[in-house]
């Protein structure tokens, strides 16, 4: 992903951001530690975050498989893409107390803004790594792989095609 991309993206998210949610209204008290008995309590509540790409079904397939429990029955429907609204649902979650396991496969920039979101609001990052993944076939199983693991706190190892796309896939409860 070039640095021109980057830097527009994160510029869109922020601006989106502060026109759609007040600062004022973000919980002011700093998040306490999780200890490891909330990565436990949040596996049962699992909110997926993909970014839009070709791979979103096959990872959402998976974090169902892992969970399994039916789409419906998720946490929270999967938040999608760069826009403000899906920004704004995570700041939600990122301030209700509840511990969540999230999980997604995101292009970078996507992921550069989610990592820095859910740092500044004291969860924790329990993995985050790079891969590339093609839009075919094997991709498609690799993307669903990498949901199953992710939910069950498998190690997934940054393997990649020559030719696939960057994505980081991350783990974090929040």
């Amino acid at each position: 992903m070039s640095n021109d991309r980057r830097f527009v993206l994160k510029g869109l998210a922020a601006a989106g951001l502060l026109a759609a949610m007040p600062w004022a209204q973000a919980s002011t008290s700093a998040a306490a530690p999780l200890a490891d008995a909330g990565v436990a309590d949040a596996a049962t509540r699992v909110t997926p975050l993909v970014s839009g790409s070709a791979l979103d079904a096959a990872f959402l397939a998976g974090v169902r498989q892992a969970t399994a429990q039916p789409a419906s029955s998720l946490v929270t429907p999967p938040l999608q893409g760069l826009e403000a609204s899906t920004y704004q649902q995570l700041n939600a979650l990122l301030n209700d107390d509840t511990p969540t396991l999230l999980v997604g496969l995101l292009d970078d920039a996507a992921a550069i803004l989610v990592l820095d979101l859910v740092r500044s609001a004291g969860g924790r990052v329990l993995s985050a790594e790079q891969h590339r993944i093609g839009r075919d076939s094997t991709g498609q199983q690799r993307a669903g792989a990498l949901g199953q693991a992710l939910v069950a706190g498998a190690a997934t190892a940054g393997r990649g095609q020559e030719n696939g796309n960057a994505y980081v896939a991350l783990r974090c409860v929040i």
